[in-house]
């Protein structure tokens, strides 16, 4: 066997560098045997080189001294950090001479590429592992070839100092931080997509923004590209921090603006104004006399901020490259977003148990079902894993669930570091507790009851229907702003199998569950959503003298699963009753003439349906002895049939009115309405399903108001 050359045999000069995982180690001896038969000196460590700590003088040497990096790409390879130093390393020197994959190969044992980053590695000279001698000896040729057309070495430019930071101090990472690789990939392609033509995609560069909830790790992220890719911004990181201000737009713009002037006296330049846009205009020219590339973050963006003030944001030279970080969906069009999800359950796994192994199956059983409860967010796995301190994995996850305090509290300080406590995971989530009755609030109540279910558009308008104070009509655009609201919060995840439906984070959720006052509305929520979706496998009972009631499949669909043969309570009979009067003596159940009656009180009629419908539904709240059919018959009569034809003809009709001369009665100017015909034969049509739900309560109370011969049309 070859013997295979390591640090202790070094050499001034190396055709190929091998970057590899520990795991992958039984491979390489083959691969490095065939690459010298090729007459190629090869650079292999030996040595277990885990974090950017351990980075050893030699290493960086040996890159700076080799034609070009081949990377053995296996599943293991993202997740070692010295792997991602080496591969950073060469492509950065790529790219500064104009071809990022020119110093990088790519050879991959996996049956799938999808591990590989970045996406660029995955095309031009990526090569799968060999499985015979002949195919590694024609791999080592490829190699060979391709060295030969790269005279120069990659030199001691990749191993740059690090770059300065403006306003100190400098952020330095977390030794905690986990995978995002293929992020940090996708910030570094947004930012220089300009100057990568071999890049597909459409867009000017330039500027990336990092989206996601709270606790993911935006800003840590951020830091780790930064501090991953200093090489390429040798004009220095300039980082502008606006968390304080995510719920203040107006006094996030100041804060910058003083951030701003402080870059300029550390660089020494005078500024002739304190308006924001001088200020940047005397930063321009300054970056643009140092004509150095530079990084320019704008870290904890808050919703609400117009085109202008984001316009601003943006680095004001042409060589910074602008990366924002914000929690906002709302900010599409300021630049390529590079959305953050929660972590995958492997990297959540390997968060949670940094401090503690599970001892067993049921522990390990354990230790991923926690990280499925909070949904992968890194931040809560951080301070779970701080509890395996006291208890197993088992214990932590029945002390998440627990009622009483919230285990998921952020961690005090550390005694005589003086520094800050942050806010507690949950504030974060949702900066201020639920009270009263807002759509915003509603919406997020009904979403955490689902979770983690999404809800459609639809159901959303139905429950807020049914529930009030909202009026009828004014539903749904109550609901898409609300939708819109909560995008803007980052709150909101879009379920992308689901045409306008949403869910949110478990852990919001869990956060709106634990910090809603108002508790009460929050049940009568729950029982109407469920009403809502469970479908109807009750048996009708007859009405004697008439044929049992008959519902269509979708209508069906919206009643609860009621078990045959129980008796309903006597107060749901009671409200059963009381329903059934207001119904049956209303129009849409009772013929309105054509040509008399007033079409606005019709519509005021079967308004004050969902004022009745909604206080009988509070009455039957307390009975629970048995199933309720109440509420899937009122759910069915408020959103299926008065809900759709309220929302459409009440502002059409108001909008008529709003034209009536003062000389014209309002019955007379109904009558000169063009579309009145239209609202009379909807109004006729209403008559059906309303008798046939009048059938189904008088059924569930036991006495029929509706006289035999009422006609089924």
């Amino acid at each position: 066997m070859v013997e295979m050359i390591t640090p202790d045999t070094l050499g001034p000069e190396w055709d190929v560098f091998i970057s590899y995982s520990r795991s992958d180690a039984g491979k390489v001896g083959a691969l490095v045997s065939a690459l010298q038969a090729r007459h190629l000196r090869v650079f292999v460590d030996d040595t277990a080189v885990d974090d950017f700590a351990s980075i050893t003088a030699t290493i960086t040497e040996a890159l700076a001294h080799s034609r070009v990096l081949l990377a053995l790409y296996s599943a293991d390879y993202p997740q070692r950090r010295a792997c991602q130093w080496e591969l950073t390393y060469a492509y950065l020197t790529g790219q500064r001479e104009g071809d990022p994959r020119r110093r990088t190969l790519v050879v991959n044992p996996e049956p799938s590429s999808d591990h590989v980053h970045p996406v660029e590695l995955r095309d031009a000279r990526h090569w799968p592992w060999p499985s015979t001698a002949e195919g590694l000896d024609r791999l080592a040729a490829r190699v060979a070839e391709h060295v030969g057309s790269v005279a120069t070495f990659m030199g001691d430019a990749a191993d740059a100092p690090f770059v300065p930071w403006l306003p100190a101090p400098a952020r330095t990472g977390s030794l905690r931080f986990t995978g995002r690789l293929a992020e940090q990939w996708r910030i570094h392609t947004a930012l220089h997509r300009h100057r990568a033509p071999l890049i597909a995609q459409s867009g000017g560069g330039r500027g990336a923004q990092l989206r996601g909830m709270p606790g993911l790790g935006k800003s840590l992220l951020a830091q780790e590209y930064a501090l991953h890719f200093g090489p390429v911004f040798p004009g220095g990181v300039f980082w502008f921090d606006l968390h304080q201000y995510e719920q203040a737009p107006s006094e996030a713009m100041e804060s910058y603006a003083e951030q701003v002037s402080t870059v300029l006296a550390a660089l020494r330049v005078t500024a002739s104004g304190s308006s924001l846009p001088r200020l940047l205009s005397h930063l321009a020219v300054a970056l643009g006399e140092r004509n150095l590339p530079c990084l320019w973050v704008v870290d904890g963006v808050p919703d609400g901020l117009t085109s202008g003030q984001l316009g601003l944001l943006r680095g004001p030279h042409l060589l910074t490259a602008t990366l924002m970080t914000t929690r906002s969906l709302r900010y599409a069009a300021f630049a390529e977003c590079v959305d953050m999800a929660p972590l995958s359950d492997a990297d959540g796994f390997r968060v949670l148990t940094s401090r503690r192994v599970p001892h067993d199956e049921l522990d390990r059983a354990a230790a991923l079902a926690l990280v499925r409860d909070v949904g992968g967010h890194p931040e809560a796995l951080d301070l779970l894993a701080d509890l395996t301190a006291t208890g197993d994995f088992v214990d932590v996850r029945n002390r998440l669930h627990a009622y009483g305090p919230d285990v998921l509290a952020t961690r005090p300080p550390a005694a005589g570091t003086g520094a800050p406590a942050h806010r507690p995971l949950a504030t974060a989530l949702l900066p201020k507790p639920l009270s009263g009755a807002d759509p915003a609030g509603d919406v997020l109540r009904l979403l955490a009851l689902a979770c983690p279910a999404p809800l459609s558009q639809t159901a959303l308008e139905d429950v807020l229907s049914s529930i009030g104070p909202y009026d009828p009509w004014e539903v749904g655009a109550l609901v898409s702003e609300a939708v819109e609201a909560l995008r803007g919060s980052g709150a909101l995840r879009h379920e992308p199998l689901r045409e306008r439906s949403w869910t949110i984070h478990p852990l919001l959720a869990r956060a709106v569950h634990r910090h809603d006052t108002n508790v009460a509305r929050q049940e009568d929520f729950r029982r109407l959503l469920l009403h809502t979706l469970v479908p109807d496998a009750s048996a009708r009972t007859s009405v004697p003298g008439r044929p049992a009631a008959t519902t269509s499949l979708p209508e069906a669909q919206l009643s609860p699963t009621v078990a045959p043969g129980t008796r309903p309570g006597p107060l749901e009979r009671a409200a059963a009753f009381d329903l059934q009067v207001e119904l049956v003596t209303r129009v849409g159940v009772q013929p309105l003439p054509g040509d008399h009656g007033s079409l606005r009180e019709a519509l005021s009629s079967l308004y004050s349906l969902f004022v009745t419908t909604r206080e009988l539904l509070h009455r039957v709240a307390t009975e629970t002895a048995t199933p309720l059919t109440l509420p899937g018959i009122a759910a069915r009569l408020t959103n299926t049939h008065l809900r759709p034809f309220l929302t459409t003809w009440h502002p059409a009709l108001q909008e008529h009115e709003a034209v009536r001369p003062p000389d014209v009665s309002p019955v007379e100017h109904e009558r000169r309405w063009k579309r009145s015909a239209d609202l009379r034969a909807d109004l006729a049509g209403l008559r059906e399903p309303l008798t046939s739900l009048a059938e189904e309560l008088a059924a569930l109370c036991g006495v029929d108001l509706l006289p035999p011969s009422s006609p089924r049309e």
